[in-house]
């Protein structure tokens, strides 16, 4: 694979983006786990909770991928780029 295509990744911060995404989701499913047991919700929540973040994970790669968290707010990573730093 291309090591431009790794660079625009780090640069995108699409890395720190799946990284914190994951630790998220250890916890929610976590929580779920043990919480949804003892207020009687069925086994059938939990497994929809983690269905729900194995879709979102790669929706939120290409929203990292797409937009950029700026001072000026979250911009498009085109126009981002054209910022002064």
């Amino acid at each position: 694979m291309n090591l431009d295509f790794f660079a625009e990744l780090k640069r995108r911060n699409v890395y720190k983006v799946a990284i914190a995404y994951a630790v998220v989701a250890w916890v929610l499913i976590q929580i779920a786990t043990q919480v949804f047991p003892f207020f009687e919700i069925p086994n059938w929540a939990v497994r929809l909770v983690v269905l729900l973040l194995i879709i979102g994970f790669p929706i939120a790669l290409i929203i990292a991928w797409a937009f950029e968290l700026t001072p000026e707010g979250l911009k498009r990573t085109e126009f981002a780029d054209e910022l002064p730093k």
